[in-house]
């Protein structure tokens, strides 16, 4: 049967699909899905070249993930490079499908473990900058209203002191006038002094208030401030488990190293079983490193979660 212009290109294009698919990704159900698509659509002038361009693009949307497969996801020099290749190359469909996805699977479990350690080194980063501000916020703590009482303390000492001062002189001018035996002078004096003693007292009784109020306050300040660092101290537990996480950390990434290491090694040789086993035991090492860091990431959101608590009770604290 001969061919038209469009089927012959149609074909030289299902063709070279064919050969990515053989090259990079052996059988593949999606593939084949789209070869007998292609075929209801020959004939079919508009539709046939979309599908084409759609088999064209698939094919290398397909080579270039397969190159990600192959050039990313975990550390490989050339030299263990071209040995995996070459593992590849003699791994059976079975095996070879199961190299590859193992592959992909560490490259993703690396890919978060890097994610969860950004958003540890920012959230932590916060959390210091936001303690620094929660620890001057809890020194302040009614500075304000303390200074008010104070000022107003001061000011009323001051506008009484002339009054102190007159009723003590009147009271040393009383002794002198009793010492000399003047009743006259005593009577005169002692008549003054007793006209301003109710002043007096209220003078004293409304600094003795202002006083009470003051020490009051601080009494309530200090309260507050050991209230708001008890709180503040609840994240001293949890930085207990963060130092203990990141010794797991530590150990995971120890272990990991010596996977890859191991993988390397075993690549040389060129045995595609061996090298999936050592492969799996990767992916399970970087799986554990990943959710060694992300246990870190939960436990620097408890501490933020107990920050921003304190945080609403000082904002939320009557003035």
């Amino acid at each position: 049967m001969r061919l038209g212009p469009e089927n012959r290109l149609l074909v030289e294009h299902l063709t070279l699909l064919q050969q990515s698919k053989n090259i990079w990704m052996g059988p593949s159900r999606w593939v084949l899905f789209i070869h007998s698509w292609l075929k209801v659509l020959v004939g079919h002038s508009i539709l046939l070249r979309l599908s084409v361009m759609f088999a064209v693009t698939f094919g290398i949307g397909m080579i270039c993930s397969n190159a990600t497969v192959h050039g990313e996801g975990i550390d490989l020099n050339v030299t263990a490079q071209k040995a995996w290749n070459m593992v590849l190359n003699k791994a059976d469909t079975q095996t070879k499908r199961s190299l590859q996805q193992s592959y992909v699977s560490a490259g993703e479990w690396k890919s978060q473990r890097e994610r969860w350690e950004q958003k540890i080194k920012q959230l932590h980063t916060a959390n210091v900058t936001e303690l620094a501000q929660l620890r001057k916020a809890i020194s302040g703590t009614d500075i304000t209203k303390l200074a008010t009482l104070q000022e107003s303390l001061e000011r009323t000492q001051v506008r009484y002191e002339p009054l102190f001062k007159l009723y003590s002189s009147l009271n040393k001018q009383l002794s002198a006038a009793k010492a000399l035996h003047s009743k006259e002078w005593s009577a005169a004096i002692r008549t003054q002094a007793e006209a301003m003693k109710p002043l007096v007292q209220l003078a004293r009784e409304d600094i003795r208030t202002r006083k009470a109020n003051l020490a009051e306050a601080r009494k309530r300040k200090n309260t507050e401030v050991k209230r708001l660092r008890t709180m503040l101290n609840g994240t001293n537990a949890v930085k207990k488990q963060i130092q203990t996480a990141k010794k797991q950390v530590s150990l995971s990434r120890e272990r990991y190293s010596s996977a890859l290491r191991n993988f390397k090694q075993i690549l040389k040789k060129g045995e595609p079983a061996r090298a999936l086993s050592a492969l799996n035991s990767l992916v399970s090492s970087a799986e554990r490193w990943s959710v060694a860091n992300q246990n870190i990431h939960t436990l620097e959101g408890r501490v933020s979660a107990i920050y921003v608590k304190v945080s609403q009770e000082i904002r939320n604290r009557p003035n």
